[in-house]
């Protein structure tokens, strides 16, 4: 007897049986027939974290199954509070959403490095998933559209079963490029086309000027989701001569204007509008800014970061604190 004519029959027979026997038949087969947890998927990696990740609450794996979700990942490792008819979650561990000071401060969630255009309790989670739940102000930024910090997701991963494919747009010097697809391999991604692909684009500031990923940039974290921007490369050391390159700004959990670092510093950065598949940033004011950029496309580099600036061969997270 298959599963579906396994379920039909114990419909059947549900109705007519009572008591323990009714008990045990559907303990046995509830499951299969979609009423239970079902089969188990593999595990997932839960992280909590709050201010953009800055302070990590809870980093584990655990095993999920045919009908965990987004937000079922999260109840089996801390203590919710939910609203709208549970739909949304405000408040882990008594940590809750507010309002301070005229600043707003909730719980988001990505899953694979992409925030979700849907509730947490309908999104499913399978093997393999890194979900990310941050408690973190949005008042500069409520639309950030994905993240960094779950690299080699999503492209290793994919997304939501998406048919997205993995294409690097190479508008630059063609070293960089090359870094950013071994990389890519090093980490079991493969470049595909499928008509519809994330993105990886590569080049200095001034070749990615034309992208429509730039000027969302350079208007700040609201239109962008990327606490960095860019302006002039300052003054040429020696010569007091206006530097022609562009340099990356690190910008605040406010949207100000945090640090200005040279032409010399790299980003990595992440940006979804919609529902289109997203597009990543390997830039930086320089062809070596780009490399280095291109070097920090690795696990450890980005882990639990929104988005990296690689400057004076460090590493560090934006927003700036």
């Amino acid at each position: 007897m298959n599963l579906s004519a396994a379920c039909r029959w114990f419909q059947g027979l549900s109705a007519r049986a009572t008591g323990m026997a009714a008990v045990v038949l559907a303990s046995s087969i509830l499951a299969g027939c979609g009423l239970g947890p079902g089969e188990e998927t593999g595990d997932a990696k839960l992280w909590v974290t709050r201010d953009y990740g800055a302070e990590i609450l809870v980093d584990r794996e655990l095993p999920v199954n045919e009908s965990s979700n987004a937000m079922r990942v999260l109840d089996e490792s801390a203590e919710l509070e939910t609203a709208y008819g549970g739909e949304f979650v405000q408040a882990v561990d008594g940590l809750s959403g507010d309002t301070e000071s005229g600043r707003s401060f909730d719980w988001f969630f990505s899953v694979n490095g992409i925030v979700a255009e849907r509730g947490s309790a309908q999104f499913p989670v399978e093997g393999g998933d890194t979900v990310w739940w941050d408690f973190r102000d949005w008042t500069d930024a409520m639309e950030v559209g994905g993240v960094v910090g779950a690299y080699p997701a999503p492209f290793s991963t994919g997304y939501d079963d998406r048919n997205w494919g993995v294409e690097i747009d190479c508008r630059g010097e063609s070293s960089a490029c090359r870094m950013v697809e071994n990389q890519l391999a090093g980490d079991g991604v493969t470049l595909r086309d499928t008509g519809e692909n994330m993105r990886i684009v590569v080049g200095t500031l001034p070749e990615l000027l034309d992208i429509p990923e730039m000027k969302r940039l350079h208007k700040g974290p609201d239109a962008s989701g990327v606490f960095a921007t860019f302006g002039p490369g300052g003054i040429l050391p020696g010569e007091g001569k206006p530097n022609p390159t562009l340099a990356i700004e690190g910008l605040g959990i406010d949207g100000s204007v945090a640090r200005e670092f040279g032409p010399e510093a790299g980003l990595v950065a992440a940006m979804r509008r919609a529902e289109d598949p997203p597009v990543w940033l390997i830039t930086g004011g320089t062809d070596e800014a780009v490399q280095m950029a291109a070097a920090a496309l690795n696990p450890a580099d980005l882990e639990r970061r929104y988005a990296a600036v690689v400057s004076d061969g460090m590493v560090s997270s934006l927003p700036l604190p």
